[in-house]
Order: C-alpha cells, then structure tokens, then sequence
C-alpha cells in the first residue's frame, strides 16, 4: 500500500461517501512527511518521545518540529506554525494540550494535511466539558475532511514501515527488538497495547502493525480493521475493546476482514453488565452491552480471548496456521491428564474431536503407544523411551484429521531436539503446545524461529482451533438498525400470542374470559385439563401476583377464575383486571426464544433454556439470524440446550431453528422493541408458545397519555 497524497473523503461501496469515511488510512499508516506539533528540547514530554521513536525505528521520511516559540532541537528543522512548513505534511502528531488541539487540527486541516493523531486527554472521558470539547474538535475535522487519531491515542506503531508516531514505553527496548510480525492490532487502550507489543518482543517476535484509537472522535476501531485487511504482511487482526459505537461500521469492517481471509480475534475490556431497569421481559433484562457484544462477535465468527497474552497467544497461532480444509481435529500428547483438560476445552469451545478409525489404531500399536490409549485425544503414555514417537504418531494422525494439535508436556530434555527436529521438517498442518517447561524452552524456541504456530496455554490453542476450524459465517448477511427506541405498554399476553401466531408459531388454544361462569364455559368447550391465568396490563409476570392456576378440570375452572383474579386483586389492588386467559394446558420440553432492540446493534435474538431453567443457564444473544444455518449456529452456543434438543426429538432442532428465524425476521420488520416466548415448548410434534410478551415502541399518542414532550 502506497501513501496517498490526500485523505479526502472517497466514494467506496462500504462506507459511503460522507466525511471522514474514507477506508484506507494511507498517510497513517505510511506518511511521506510527519510534523511533530508541540515539539522541545525536552526529550521526556509526548513530542520528544515521538521524535526519538522516530528515530529509533529508522524513519526515512520528511519530520518537522512546530511550536510557536521556535525551541532549538538537534537535528530538526523547527518552525511556529504549521502555515509556516514548506509543505503540507502527511501526518501531524499533536503534542499539546486539549486545549490547544481544536487551533491545531483547524490549522492541518487549512494547509491540507490528511491524518492528526492527538495524544492528549482531557476530552470526552473526562466529563461534559471535555465532551464539548471533543465535538467541537469533530465538526472542524469534518469541515476540512481530515482524519484524526484520538483524542487519547496512543499513537501508531509499524516496524516494517520504519514507523512509531508513539510515546508508548514499549518504545523504550533496543530498536533491533522493535520487530514486526504477522498479527495487527486496533486497540481502544493504549497502554494496554503497549502491554502486547513486550509480550510478542519478550517472545522474540513483534506485531506488523498497532494503532492506538483511543476515544475515536473519528478513527475508531472499524476503521483499523479495514486498514489492516489491506495489508498484505498483516495475517490476523487483534483487537482491544470496551466498545463499539457504530454498529453497522463494525459489521463492515469484520465482512472486509472475512473478505481479505483475515481472522478476527477480540479482547473485551470493561464491558458493563449493567442491564436496563426499564426492560420488561427476560430477555431485555439479558440484553447487557456484554452480553450483546459477545453475541454479536460470535454471530460474525469473531475468535474471543478473555486476557491481553491470551489475545496475542490466539492471534499469533491463527496468523501462522493455515485454515484446516475440515473441521476433524486430532490432538496428540503423553499426558492423561492433559488428554482430559484438552477434551473438556474442546467440548466448551466448539472443536470437534472425531475419534481415530480402525486403520489409526491398529497402525499405531504397542509400539508407538507404550501402554497408551489410541482414541482422540490420544495420550502416547510411557515417555522414556523411543524420542522419535512422537513425530510419527503426529504424522500418523494426520493422514487422518485436518489439522493436529501436538501436545508436548515435559519430556526427557535429550529428547527436545530430535522432537523438535521432527515437527519442523513436516509439512503435515498441526498447532504445537509446548507444556515441557524451562527445561524444554530451547525447543519453544525453535518452534517460534522456525514460524510455526506455537502457544504455552492450552486454552489459547484450543480457542485458536475453534476459530480456525469454525465455518466463517457471511458477515454481509447481517444488517444493522440501530438507534435508541423508547418502549411503549407492553401488549397483554392473548395480544402477544396473536402477534407471535402471525408469524407461523402456534398458540395454545384458548379465549379470555371475563366472569367465572365464562371460564367454565371455556373449559367445557376445551376439554382436557387447562390453564387459568390473569389478565392485567398492569402485571407482567404472574407468578409474582400468584395469577395462575395449572392442571384444571373443567369443573373447577369457575373456582380457578376467581382464585387468580382475588389474589392478583390481593398483590397488585391498583392493578386493571382483564379477566382471565383460559386455555389447552400443553406440557413439554421448554425454550425460551426473544428479541430485543439494541441502541448500538439493532435487532438481536435470544435463545436459551425455558421456564426456570432459563435463571440457572443464562441464555445466549446473536445477530437476528436470516438462514436455518446461522440459527442453529445460535441454538449451539446455548448452554445445555443443543444436547438436550438432540435427546428429546430429530426434528426438534430444525423445527426450532425455523422459528428462530421466522420470529427474528418478523421482529426485524416491525414496530417492536421486546418480545419473549418463554416458555416455548415441545408439544411432541410442535413448538408451541406457551406464554408472549411483546412491548411496541411508545408512540405519540402514548406519549401525549403520559405528558411527555
């Protein structure tokens, strides 16, 4: 990618053509001249930092010192102004304080400079002042058309480029330990990527690229993803968040990653898990910014890392794996227990562990074995003897699976060369945990000189086989219709159920009644046992009022009517009694099933275990899913439902993934903020909702009821 001479706002089929919405980051990421603004003699302030990084990393481009009292600086030519340079510079690097950052970014933008990184803090995260601040420094980069890095930025870090417009202390190490590598990363914390660039040199190894975003006035974390996907070195994309801001651009940004075959993987910092006190149903209640942001990264197929190091141990093995042409894994070690821990990993992150065929076991012998166990995982057992095992049992298993993930644990030292030796020269598709400790490092060593994908943590390994080995879902299938919507009433339950039977989900049979001689007459027609149950707009969850009574003969329909009524009448006594929804009692397997409306990332699904079971296995969240394939995707990160499914009928799944799909879409589609469907249950032919709650957006007319403006 070559350097621009402008980062005037372009057309691009992606991100539109408004301001500041250009795709690649040029001048960024590869200026031909750089100005340090607020540039000394002091090497220890932000600008003398930036200077000597510079410097370190070898830059070869044009760099100018600006500050209005002109100070001498060895070896730059200095200058009070910007309009003063001989010519507009690629990048400014702003060293001054907020206050004086407006003044600076009107100036680049005046003489044409396309890309402002402003270190300084002080803007929005401290408060109103500073968020008035930070518009303002918006509007007048908008107005000029220029991009701006921050505020709060850490700067931006490109070793191959010669480039560190940064004050970060990873800096501070000996340049010829400032080395690149095959792992971008966009980070909304600085320090934090500072943490990841020692770790990848402690290592002996470096990241291709890191910008620093910071409180992304303009760049923010979407921006850099597309950035990084055009670079032909960069292989995988880390990311650090706490946030996302702009839905839709995120959704962009992770369909141009999947496009360029580039992995996605994330570290979420600080996300709240403060839910909405105004939120009706369960699933609102569920829709915390965490758990939407984990569902969202899960529906793109975004890897996860809970950890910095475990961030940058995933990143780096994805980056120098090739992707498995199947998703059969075999994993081969000489440790039991490791052979367990692997197995409950794999099973919690989706990896799939096909046991060996007839042929793999009866090659494989006494001989290779020593008193082992030839399932997958397989545990070689005895260690002493024969150093050569273990790369052939490697090779053995990879005629089998698609990728193998070879476990070396601690093991004679003698042994490590001729094992290590082994794993280079073959050209068969493996990952390597190295667990042999100090005693085996000069092999971690040669593994990570020879490039090839190696990590010391088991959940990093296992993780990055789950994304390697996952189906990469169509991000581009996804859309986003984001905005903050006020709920209006919520809809009685008989109302609900009609709105979710309108959407092909089937409905108990059943009618309102409004005296107890109607309720027996209800159950009369019914027949069977029935379920009696409050109707009040006012209630919402009628076991907290003990508003129902289940198992009813017919004969005691009357009596239930009025039970339920008096003791709603008994907890709630301002409540508006509706009468009472008597229906078909149906029992069965139960789900829950909802959507909700998320300010940042619109329409989001629900799906879980129903009924009580829902309060001990939370449910999980993902984009409202189009195909019966991203559905099922949804109903396989549920905790516990997936193998429960597959007990209780064949057509369980499927029929339920087509509600899934079917209630998303109406969702999607209409005036509703919250539904829920809980439970749904397994009639033992259908779904039936067994209970709905709907809340539609508040309406003018309901706004005018309650006197708002």
């Amino acid at each position: 990618m070559t350097a621009s001479s402008s980062l005037r706002p372009k057309s691009h089929p992606i991100c539109g053509s408004e301001p500041n919405t250009v795709t690649h980051l040029d001048q960024l990421l590869a200026p031909k001249s750089i100005a340090i603004v607020g540039l000394s003699d002091d090497a220890s302030k932000h600008g003398g930092r930036v200077l000597s990084s510079l410097r370190k990393v070898g830059y070869t481009g044009k760099v100018w010192g600006v500050n209005p009292r002109t100070p001498t600086v060895p070896g730059v030519e200095m200058f009070d102004s910007l309009q003063s340079l001989p010519e507009a510079p690629d990048l400014v690097a702003s060293a001054v304080p907020s206050t004086a950052v407006p003044g600076i970014v009107d100036d680049a933008g005046t003489v044409g400079t396309g890309v402002v990184i402003v270190f300084a803090g002080g803007f929005a995260e401290a408060g109103s002042s500073g968020s008035a601040t930070q518009r303002e420094l918006s509007k007048i980069a908008a107005r000029h058309g220029v991009r701006i890095l921050g505020p709060n930025s850490g700067g931006v870090i490109r070793p191959r480029a010669q480039l560190a417009v940064s004050f970060l202390t990873c800096l501070d190490r000996p340049a010829d330990q400032i080395r690149s590598g095959p792992v971008g990363l966009v980070t909304q914390s600085g320090g934090t990527g500072s943490y990841i660039h020692n770790l990848a040199a402690e290592r002996g190894g470096g990241l291709g690229v890191s910008i620093s975003v910071g409180n992304e006035s303009d760049i923010d974390i979407a921006d850099g993803i597309i950035a990084l996907s055009e670079l032909d070195d960069i292989r995988t994309i880390a990311i650090v968040m706490e946030t996302v801001r702009n839905g839709q651009r995120f959704l962009e940004a992770i369909s141009a990653a999947s496009a360029s075959g580039k992995p996605v993987v994330v570290c979420r910092l600080g996300a709240s898990e403060h839910g909405s006190a105004m939120t009706s149903t369960h699933t609102g209640a569920m829709a915390r910014p965490a758990v939407v942001l984990e569902g969202v990264l899960a529906s793109l197929g975004v890897t996860m890392a809970e950890t910095p190091g475990e961030l940058l141990d995933i990143a780096d093995v994805m980056a120098r794996a090739p992707r498995p042409a199947g998703r059969r894994v075999g994993i081969v070690t000489h440790s039991g227990g490791v052979a367990i821990l692997l197995s409950d990993l794999a099973e919690r992150h989706g990896v799939e562990l096909p046991q060996p065929g007839p042929a793999t076991m009866a090659e494989l012998g006494d001989d290779l074995l020593e008193h082992g166990v030839a399932s997958n995982p397989l545990d070689m057992g005895g260690i002493i003897g024969g150093a050569s095992r273990f790369g052939a049992v490697v090779d053995r298993f990879a005629d089998e699976y698609d990728v193998v993930l070879a476990v070396s644990t601690a093991h004679p030292p003698a042994h490590t060369a001729e094992r290590v030796d082994a794993l280079i020269a073959s050209a068969r598709p493996a990952i390597h945990l190295w667990m042999a400790g100090d005693v085996g490092a000069h092999g971690l060593e040669a593994l990570r000189m020879a490039g090839l994908p190696v990590t010391t943590e088991p959940r990093s390994a296992v993780r990055a086989l789950g994304g390697l080995t996952s189906p990469v879902p169509d991000s581009t299938s996804f859309a986003v219709a984001a905005g903050r919507v006020e709920a209006g009433a919520p809809m009685e339950e008989s109302a609900s159920k009609k709105w979710v039977s309108e959407w092909g989900i089937a409905i108990p049979q059943g009618k309102v009644a409004l005296s107890a001689e109607q309720a027996a007459a209800i159950a009369s027609g019914l027949g069977g046992r029935v379920v009696v149950k409050v109707c009040s707009p006012d209630i919402l969850h009628k076991t907290e009022v003990e508003g129902i009574e289940t198992g009813v003969a017919a004969g005691d329909a009357a009596e239930a009517f009025t039970a339920v009524t008096s003791r709603a009448l008994r907890h709630r006594p301002d409540a508006e009694i509706a009468g009472a929804l008597v229906e078909q009692q149906i029992s069965g397997f139960e789900v829950i099933v909802g959507a909700v409306t998320d300010p940042v990332f619109g329409p989001m699904m629900l799906v879980g275990l129903g009924g009580i079971a829902a309060e001990g296995f939370d449910p999980v969240m993902g984009l409202v899913p189009k195909t019966a394939e991203e559905a099922t995707r949804l109903v396989r990160r549920a905790p516990g439902l997936a193998v429960a499914l597959d007990r209780i009928h064949p057509e369980a799944t499927p029929r339920l993934c087509e509600i899934i799909v079917s209630l998303g879409l109406g969702f999607a589609s209409s005036d509703m903020v919250e539904i829920e469907i809980n439970p749904l249950a397994w009639s033992g032919t259908e779904w039936v909702a067994l209970d709905a709650l709907a809340v539609p957006a508040r309406t003018t007319k309901q706004e005018g009821e309650k006197g708002t403006s």
